[in-house]
């Protein structure tokens, strides 16, 4: 399902391993157990970065797609209007262009898709774990019902779209975490 996502081989790790040397830094190199709550925090971190990075990217490209029509509307409008129906009556180089833009913006669209799915499941792990495990990690412990589960991470991901975009990995978390306080605020367990 994501297994893009979580791949380590022999020679992926040794290489990480020396860049992480070299460059002072600090990628992982093995799976996560999502079994330890610290690697399940992990895993919430990034989980959450790529899918708002990626969400990040797919809406600038449907804004850049959206603008290149626009433009060939005003500016090269013999292309625009034979784009579907007539394409030896458009310019080459503008049709790839275009063609190249909603590419990208459909492979996008998909890497979001699977950055909130692999979110999804984390998410549905976490919210499985014990009141202590889930405040550790969400700042909060809440029970939905599995009957509620989809719905509830739906309006989740909708809000998160609408807030306010961090590049920075621990900003962007600490925005996830705080929609989520608000979106679920009436899920809350009380604290112990």
């Amino acid at each position: 399902m994501w297994g893009e996502f979580v791949m380590y081989d022999y020679d992926s790790v040794k290489y990480i391993e020396v860049l992480n040397n070299y460059l002072g830094m600090e990628h992982r190199t093995e799976y996560f157990n999502l079994s330890k709550t610290d690697d399940l925090k992990q895993a919430l971190t990034l989980a959450v970065g790529a899918y708002r990075d990626y969400f990040n990217y797919e809406s600038k490209l449907y804004e850049l797609v959206e603008h290149f029509d626009e433009s060939l509307e005003h500016y090269d409008t013999v292309t625009w209007v034979n784009m579907g129906h007539s394409p030896k009556k458009t310019d080459s180089l503008a049709m790839e262009c275009a063609a190249c833009l909603s590419d990208a913006n459909d492979s996008f669209r998909e890497l979001t898709e699977r950055a909130e799915e692999y979110l999804s499941v984390l998410l549905k792990i976490i919210l499985t774990a014990p009141d202590t495990v889930q405040q550790e990690i969400l700042g909060g412990a809440y029970y939905i019902s599995p009957q509620e589960i989809e719905e509830r991470l739906q309006d989740l991901f909708t809000s998160v779209c609408y807030s306010d975009y961090h590049y920075a990995i621990p900003d962007n978390l600490n925005a996830f975490l705080e929609t989520l306080k608000e979106e679920w605020s009436e899920l809350a367990l009380p604290q112990k």
